[in-house]
């Protein structure tokens, strides 16, 4: 019988890994919350702020973030809630969620208009006050039809 080696074990989970990833399991590697492995769960209504959800790249910031990775990002703001974007910084319900940054190396960011805003029936606002988040300051309030997954952690550092 033939021994495997390490890199072989390790190069066959990171295949499992993908390839359960696209439907029961993602593997987070945005920095916006923890780094690791997340079990997907189906969306369920209503909304709460707090949970983590899975959805598409956002087709205006996909120049700073392939499409083909989804954001795992924290619901900031849920319908009736304000968001203020004044003088380069977040708030939402009068909490601080950080900078809204102009550029993301050396490449211009969208981001959403200056004022303030109450999140509309159907949407929410995703957002983590995690310095560099590319989040709904970028690219405003999302749908809940278009979120894919609750994303619960499993395993994360």
């Amino acid at each position: 019988m033939r021994r495997v080696n390490r890199s072989t074990v390790v190069v066959g989970g990171l295949v499992l890994a993908a390839v359960l990833s696209t439907r029961w399991l993602c593997v987070n590697v945005s920095g916006s919350v923890p780094y690791g492995l997340y079990r997907l769960a189906p969306i369920r209504a209503p909304l709460a702020r707090g949970p983590v959800v899975l959805f598409p790249v956002p087709e205006s910031v996909q120049h700073v973030w392939s499409r083909w990775t989804p954001l795992l990002k924290p619901v900031a703001a849920v319908a009736g809630d304000v968001v203020c974007s004044t003088e380069g910084r977040l708030c939402i319900n009068g909490e601080d969620y950080g900078a809204v940054r102009r550029t993301a190396h050396g490449t211009p960011l969208p981001h959403i208009q200056a004022g303030c805003t109450a999140v509309q029936d159907g949407e929410v606002f995703l957002a983590s006050p995690i310095r560099g988040s590319l989040d709904s300051r970028y690219f405003g309030p999302v749908r809940i039809a278009d979120l894919t997954a609750h994303a619960l952690p499993v395993l994360t550092w």
